[in-house]
């Protein structure tokens, strides 16, 4: 997903890097043992609760951190579910173009893709700012 938004780039780079504050934004996902420093390689751990049979803890690893432009985050199980999560920020005049992407493989990616978009939107949203 792709959208540009009225919000300087470093405001959206800090909500987005802000684990800790999650939850007060995104409804369905929250950040436990949120690390004090993010690099490639850092281990994240995550509660997702949306109500459904998939809801529980989920650990990621950053695989690319590159602030205030581009973080990327994977995680899941090898060769069932593997899922890379991708923010890209680009400074655009009056603001910023959002790139919000997330990739899933494995034997069960095709039943996962399609409920996530309605959470990629409500992300874009909630990060815009007001």
């Amino acid at each position: 997903m792709v959208t540009d938004i009225a919000t300087p780039p470093e405001d959206v780079w800090r909500e987005l890097t802000d684990f800790a504050g999650y939850a007060q934004w995104h409804p369905t996902l929250r950040f436990v043992e949120v690390p004090k420093e993010i690099l490639p390689g850092t281990r994240l751990r995550a509660q997702v609760s949306r109500g459904a049979e998939n809801d529980g803890e989920y650990r990621f690893t950053v695989v690319h951190y590159e602030a205030p432009r581009r973080i990327v985050w994977e995680g899941g199980i090898p060769d069932v579910l593997m899922g890379r999560h991708s923010f890209v920020l680009e400074p655009r005049a009056g603001g910023t173009r959002y790139t919000e992407s997330e990739e899933f493989t494995g034997t069960a990616a095709v039943a996962t893709v399609e409920p996530a978009r309605p959470r990629w939107r409500r992300t874009m949203r909630a990060t815009a700012g007001p």
